[in-house]
């Protein structure tokens, strides 16, 4: 078999895994660095949690050591190896659980048959695209949609840095008659969304069709004809991270039409603020915000 990437693991502290968890995501974002996956497990019987982050080439020392500096866990003991030819941040996750947010239900193939009649399915499996339903800031994005669905009926909806296309799939299964742009950085992304569209049953349309579905497109925030063609947007979700989000605000609050709908996630807590007066600044008013852990969502409308 063929070497296909590097795995570290190591055991910690729940408080310890999921602080670096946030700092191996602010690291990456720093340096313009696809993040790592991380995952994170309780053993049974044990306190300490085990932890595994995979990386696609063999990380250079002098990032570990930054990044596990900053995670004030310079003297952790891991295990660094190379991997055989095995999909196996796949593998790992399915240990996932499925995770329960509102009406939504999402899962993986090979929790298919926990399924509820009574809620939207969602069956998301772990791939190359950030997004399977478990981390904080997307079931914080499905659960503030949960909120909307009984209060507004979409013409359009615009879902930035879509990953596996999660948000993107629960609009569509919520408000059928909308049009949905799913767009993002990665064609990996966009590949796995196309993927995950069919095995959800949504439609995918054209980017130049008029009709209910889901639109998926390669794009750098707003950067893209396709997505000035659609503005405004009833409603747009920006999971991402605070620095884009900052960055992004002009076009991004720019995007929404008047009276619309705006959902930021994948920021931290002590970030929440600065997002906030970023939007603020572009006619963005706070309706709602979101906490879990670390993590924080914020749902505005634009006056």
């Amino acid at each position: 078999m063929g070497q296909t990437g590097w795995r570290l693991t190591g055991e910690l502290l729940p408080e310890a895994a999921v602080k670096l968890e946030l700092d191996l995501e602010q690291f990456a974002e720093a340096i313009g660095m696809f993040p790592p996956t991380l995952s994170r497990f309780e053993q049974a019987g044990d306190t300490l949690w085990r932890v595994d982050i995979y990386f696609t080439e063999q990380p250079a020392p002098v990032f570990l050591a930054d990044l596990l500096t900053h995670a004030e866990l310079a003297n952790w003991t891991y295990e660094l190896k190379p991997l055989e030819d095995r999909d196996w941040v796949s593998e790992s996750q399915k240990l996932l659980t499925p995770v329960r947010a509102g009406r939504f239900l999402v899962y993986g193939s090979h929790d298919k048959d926990k399924a509820k009649a009574d809620l939207i399915n969602l069956q998301i499996d772990a791939g190359q695209a950030f997004g399977t339903g478990k981390h904080e800031t997307t079931s914080a994005c499905l659960s503030l949609i949960d909120g909307l669905v009984d209060r507004i009926s979409p013409a359009s909806v615009l879902d930035i840095g879509t990953g596996s296309a999660v948000l993107a799939l629960a609009a569509a299964k919520v408000w059928p008659s909308a049009r949905i742009t799913a767009t993002d950085i990665d064609p990996i992304a966009i590949d796995v969304s196309t993927d995950n569209c069919a095995i959800n049953q949504v439609n995918i349309r054209g980017n130049e069709d008029k009709i209910p579905g889901i639109s998926l497109v390669v794009a750098d925030g707003l950067n893209d004809p396709h997505l000035a063609t659609e503005q405004p947007y009833s409603i747009i979700f920006a999971n991402i991270l605070a620095g884009p989000l900052i960055q992004m605000a002009p076009s991004i609050a720019a995007g929404v039409a008047p009276d619309g709908t705006l959902i930021l996630s994948g920021l931290l807590i002590s970030q929440k603020q600065d997002v906030l007066d970023a939007y603020q600044k572009e006619n963005m008013a706070l309706e709602t915000s979101w906490e879990s852990g670390e993590w924080a969502a914020l749902q505005l409308r634009k006056v």
